[in-house]
């Protein structure tokens, strides 16, 4: 057992060096405050030099706002619905019921992701145009908002089976307290359980927040490839992880900036899922309450 956990913290510190010694190599060709400050992302090299785009733009700025679009739109939907769902299944729904709904709803997660991708960029962003059209609105072919819808849909089985998870870990006794108090099942599920397992929660929120940042096939899809600077979801948008395997794909020469971008991309990438994490944990630790037994 110690031999399994020094090998997955040995792989670990590999990745994270690997990558870092990449972005250093990036970083002595490409100033640290043109990429994380600048606000445009052109990693395209002209092969002359007099063409305008010789240096290549590598502003992560575009990448971040993207990134973060997609995720805020993918988690106003999970986290209502995600809630919701718990809270019946744990409050509400009877056994028999909670038996098939729930891994019913789990199957969600197991979908893969470019079956996801397909229904945004067949079924929904084309809808989704035809709607805004009808209203006056311009939408892109792709576009922020059919990528976070779907992956709301996806990320919502985390959000809803660690929710529930932490309902059901509420001592019985907290809701015999407020139901004995006077309170109604709808009172004592909202008013007393959910406040209870808010740690629970939370970092069940952080952790599929980490997940929606890291996804990649639906964006491709769904959202596109234009790195643009804009919090219109209307708008086609990209991913800091679109653009690591844009970076990646084919034939590629490991000297240039261009090339060595996508581990500096990745640098920033583990970085803000780290953060994620981290946060998770210190929530759930710092704000967990404990019951006599």
């Amino acid at each position: 057992m110690r031999a399994c956990a020094a090998v997955a913290v040995i792989v670990t510190f590999g990745v994270v060096f690997s990558v870092l010694l990449e972005s250093i190599r990036f970083f002595r060709q490409v100033s640290p405050a043109e990429f994380f400050f600048g606000l445009e992302w052109s990693p395209q090299t002209a092969l002359r030099a007099e063409q305008a785009a010789s240096s290549g733009r590598f502003g992560i700025l575009p990448l971040l706002a993207g990134t973060a679009l997609i995720s805020v739109i993918a988690l106003a939907v999970a986290v209502p619905f995600g809630i919701a769902a718990a809270v019946w299944l744990s409050e509400f729904a009877n056994r028999k019921t909670r038996a098939i709904v729930k891994p019913a709803l789990e199957m969600l997660a197991g979908i893969p992701t470019v079956v996801y991708g397909v229904f945004a960029a067949v079924i929904l962003a084309p809808s989704l145009r035809e709607i805004f059209s009808a209203a006056g609105l311009q939408a892109s072919p792709e576009s922020a908002l059919a990528a976070g819808l779907v992956m709301g849909v996806m990320i919502l089985p985390f959000v809803a089976s660690l929710s529930e998870d932490a309902l059901a870990a509420v001592p019985e006794r907290v809701r015999d307290g407020a139901l004995a108090m006077g309170s109604t099942r709808a009172e004592a599920a909202l008013l007393v359980q959910v406040p209870a397992a808010a740690p629970g929660i939370v970092a069940g929120i952080l952790l599929a927040a980490s997940r929606a940042v890291g996804e990649t096939m639906i964006v491709v899809m769904a959202a596109g490839l234009s790195a643009n600077l804009t919090a219109n979801p209307l708008e086609a948008v990209t991913t800091i992880t679109v653009q690591i395997v844009t970076l990646l794909t084919g034939d590629q020469e490991f000297d240039s900036p261009k090339t060595l971008a996508a581990f500096a991309l990745g640098l920033a990438l583990f970085a803000v899922t780290l953060i994620f994490n981290v946060f998770a944990l210190r929530v759930a630790r710092k704000r967990r309450e404990s019951y006599d037994s």
